[in-house]
């Protein structure tokens, strides 16, 4: 039968190294687990060149490294190689060396290796991963925690991975909705800068000879088409200006309460920003109740991905009046902004004790509604933008060809 060297943890942290033999590295670790011992590394003793490699690649790991936070792919690709390794049979401390190993994204590659490094220290997954909170984020450390602390950190695995997949088709769904209007917007702005700075300088001489005074709108986009003419590396910086001015509005808490506010006051966007937002709300209040979260510590939880100051605030009302006795049901009808039928699902669910299930069928239902409602707007979107482009064209031309007329009027 092959040996296999092994290193491995006994109960009192200490590392133990030695060797087994087996038919299998499953059967080798399997045996360690009877002896009470957690396997970090088992190699096949002659397979030589596996652990050079192994160790080579170890040893640049020892430089510092700085960790950057996971994307949105990252965390997919990270989470679900945990819970298929895992759902093997296979121990923490292995999974994350295995990423460490295989993984090709780097990133990925360098938070395995020091969550890993943590555990080795004594620490538990939850604890290593609650020492990154710039690399991972509040749900995804309360999750793993939760998980642990049922012992059943591989059904909550599969439930991040699958609450993940979700919130990134989601994100992926809002991006495709705005990109046509802002391509559109941005397209109609750079065609009128180009009209006012090149079209409209080469007529001035044309409309000087007239004789006759220019009709309003005319004198006024001429002016402004020779002034930047002239000073051309204002375009520059007005874009500029522009583009932070409306990423300062959105990320400056008194104007982005206002915007809030406003956004719930548009009938068909108030409909979109509010299923956006209960359908992450509802997903994660799903997973970490079937994760063991006490209720409370779950609507806290769910409410950090609420990104709409009303909406979210709503929220953290509801978790307050169920610390005060009332029930999960009554306390999210009073904040007006979950759907009745959404409300029945719940109030069923607690009285049949059902809660979990209704949950993921409210979910259903959210997204299902989400995607009438993006379908609506961007129906909606298409002859909004036509009527703006249409009136950018028709400001244009009536601002070149009325001179034209009047002239022609007075022959």
């Amino acid at each position: 039968m092959p040996l296999f060297t092994y290193t491995a943890m006994n109960s009192k942290r200490e590392v133990v190294k030695g060797s087994v033999t087996a038919e299998t590295l499953r059967d080798a670790r399997e045996y360690l687990r009877t002896k009470d011992l957690m396997p970090t590394r088992i190699e096949e003793e002659n397979s030589k060149l596996s652990k050079n490699k192994n160790k080579s690649k170890l040893r640049n790991k020892n430089k510092k490294i700085k960790l950057k936070k996971l994307g949105m792919s990252e965390k997919i690709e990270f989470t679900n190689t945990l819970y298929i390794l895992s759902k093997t049979g296979i121990s923490i401390v292995e999974a994350l060396l295995f990423v460490e190993m295989n993984v090709s994204n780097e990133n990925v590659q360098n938070v395995a290796h020091e969550l890993r490094r943590h555990i080795l220290s004594g620490a538990n997954l939850s604890e290593a991963i609650a020492k990154y909170p710039k690399v991972f984020d509040q749900i995804f450390s309360g999750l793993i925690k939760a998980g642990e602390e049922t012992g059943e950190l591989d059904s909550t695995l599969a439930r991040m991975v699958e609450l993940l997949d979700k919130q990134d088709k989601l994100r992926s769904k809002v991006i495709s909705t705005m990109m046509y209007p802002v391509f559109v917007i941005v397209l109609a702005a750079l065609v009128t800068l180009i009209m006012l700075t090149f079209v409209f300088p080469t007529f001035k001489d044309m409309f000087d000879d007239m004789g006759k005074d220019l009709p309003l709108i005319t004198s006024i986009l001429m002016d402004i088409g020779v002034f930047l003419k002239t000073y051309w590396y204002f375009i520059p910086i007005g874009f500029g200006a522009v583009t932070y001015s409306i990423y300062y509005l959105f990320n400056w808490p008194p104007s982005r309460k206002v915007i809030d506010k406003l956004s719930l006051k548009i009938p068909l966007i108030k409909v979109f920003v509010t299923y956006s937002s209960l359908s992450n709300f509802i997903a994660v209040l799903r997973v970490a109740f079937d994760a063991g979260v006490p209720i409370v510590d779950s609507l806290l939880l769910s409410n950090t991905t609420v990104e709409n100051y009303i909406i979210n605030k709503s929220m953290r009302q509801s978790a307050i009046k169920i610390q005060q006795g009332q029930s999960l049901s009554s306390s999210m009808k009073a904040t007006g902004i979950i759907p009745n039928i959404v409300m029945c699902m719940i109030a069923t669910g607690e009285q049949s004790g059902q809660l979990g299930e209704m949950l993921e069928y409210s979910s259903v239902y959210i997204d299902t509604q989400l995607d009438r409602i993006v379908d609506a707007l961007n129906k909606m979107i298409e002859p909004i933008m036509l009527i703006v482009i249409g009136g950018i064209v028709l400001v244009l031309a009536l601002a070149l060809y009325l001179p034209l007329f009047q002239s022609y009027s007075g022959m």
